[in-house]
């Protein structure tokens, strides 16, 4: 005698169909006829083999709910293999079949080629934007004085740069400005060496040369000749006391008992005169 299970369990399994029915029911259908599954926005792809004539797509209708072409073809002895890419702009399953023809007006007789899209979004989606959590940019939602501070550091930044350049950088040298020598300056040297005995010739001819510059226009030196011209500062008061001592000195050797006091003294006139107006060596 064959044992009749539980009623329990006839329950059981009575509901466990139902719950398959309901969720696999639920799912769409592909079927083994769908060549080929995307997303909405997303391209589609799959090859389509035809023996016949050459296929084209069709002039799409401007409420096409989805688009349709032929990226490639490639063709082996009398059959063809089409590289056929879709977009679908609406979920959903799609005939693409309709969108085929042989030339104009000459639609294609091809079987059924359904493709599937997703839809990205729930099916209780109801149309409405999503706002991102968070800020859209560091910026917004910042308060004003953040950006007014931005506007101060950009403005403020070169000015930095500059100073801590030249903060770095290092000064200038100083410049020494002497000033200018008077003839006294000039004929120091070669009064001290006519003093010690060591004026040599061109020192002396130097020495005239200075002597002559200071003198010219006093005593009316211009048109002289120059050993007349020393002769005529010989008989000067001032001219002759120079020249004539720096000749003594000359004649006596080092054995002159002069010194600086008599030595400034004797260039004193000369003081005044600076050396740009002098005669150069």
């Amino acid at each position: 005698m064959i044992q009749k299970p539980p009623l329990c369990m006839s329950w059981i399994i009575a509901a466990f169909c139902v719950l398959f029915c309901i969720v696999f029911g639920s799912l769409p259908i592909l079927g083994n006829d769908a060549l080929s599954e995307s997303s909405v926005g997303i391209e589609g792809q799959f090859d389509y083999l035809w023996q016949g004539e050459t296929l084209e797509i069709a002039p799409l209708p401007e409420d096409s709910a989805v688009l349709v072409r032929i990226a490639n073809i490639t063709e082996d002895g009398e059959v063809a293999t089409y590289d056929i890419r879709w977009l679908a702009l609406l979920p959903g399953d799609h005939d693409l079949s309709i969108f085929f023809r042989h030339g104009e007006n000459r639609p294609a007789k091809l079987e059924p080629m359904r493709v599937f899209a997703n839809s990205l979004l729930g099916s209780d989606h109801e149309g409405s934007l999503t706002k991102i959590p968070g800020t859209l940019s560091p910026v917004i939602d910042f308060p004003a004085w953040v950006l007014w501070a931005i506007v101060v550091f950009w403005l403020l930044l070169p000015l930095a740069v500059i100073g801590i350049l030249r903060w770095l950088r290092p000064p200038p040298p100083v410049l020494i400005v002497e000033p200018p020598l008077s003839i006294s300056d000039k004929l120091r040297p070669y009064v001290d060496a006519a003093l010690s005995g060591d004026l040599d010739t061109e020192g002396k001819a130097a020495l005239e040369r200075l002597l002559l510059a200071f003198w010219r226009d006093d005593l009316q030196l211009g048109s002289f000749r120059h050993a007349e011209a020393l002769q005529a500062m010989r008989k000067h008061k001032v001219a002759g006391e120079l020249i004539l001592t720096v000749e003594r000195w000359l004649h006596s050797g080092k054995e002159t008992n002069a010194d600086t006091d008599q030595v400034d003294q004797l260039l004193q006139p000369y003081k005044s005169m600076p050396t740009d107006e002098a005669v150069s060596e």
